[in-house]
């Protein structure tokens, strides 16, 4: 983290600020599948360039660690409203994979704040993968109607969700930037 841990004006921070603001224009282009990709590739892009950028050149911030976790969040929930509104066919087959994450994922969270006293929002590898590959899922749904890659990107969320409870089962203290439950295990060892 660079020494003002609290700055808000980076770019990093900026470009997830810019994914907040973005995301709620998927419901005003719904009907130009382009633009509605386009929207969607800004989002994606953003995504990965914050933190690459905030690590690549020292701008990670406190502030910008939560902004990412609430932009991801923010995106996925309206992505979510968008899919139960406009494309109910996708939920239609998941839902039960949807059910158990949303379950997985509160229930992270509610040990996290009980544990830690913190929201618990661990920026794992397995959650990245599985945002980058629900990501592709849904903008290949948009242009091609198939929902193979959504499918397999809920199934990686499973086993991403599961260990991400159990990084904060078994972690002695609160890592947000975590890579994987294996750091927790090789730092026991």
């Amino acid at each position: 983290m660079e020494k003002d841990k609290n700055n808000i004006i980076t770019f990093p921070n900026i470009l997830s600020i810019s994914r907040i603001i973005m995301s709620p224009i998927i419901f005003f282009v719904k009907d130009n599948k382009f633009v509605l990709f386009s929207v969607l590739l800004f989002i994606g892009l953003t995504d990965i360039l914050d933190g690459y950028i905030a690590r690549k050149y020292k701008k990670q911030t406190i502030i910008g660690s939560w902004l990412d976790s609430i932009s991801d969040f923010v995106f996925y929930i309206l992505l979510t409203i968008y899919t139960i509104i406009f494309e109910f066919e996708i939920i239609i087959g998941v839902k039960y994979f949807i059910i158990t994450i949303i379950e997985l994922k509160l229930l992270t969270i509610i040990i996290s704040y009980i544990k830690y006293r913190k929201f618990g929002f661990l920026h794992t590898l397995g959650n990245k993968i599985t945002g980058i590959i629900i990501f592709i899922g849904f903008c290949i749904f948009i242009l091609l109607r198939s929902t193979i890659v959504i499918k397999i990107g809920l199934y990686i969320s499973i086993i991403s969700s599961l260990e991400e409870l159990m990084i904060t089962l078994i972690g002695k203290k609160y890592k947000e930037n975590i890579k994987g439950i294996y750091e927790i295990i090789k730092f026991r060892k």
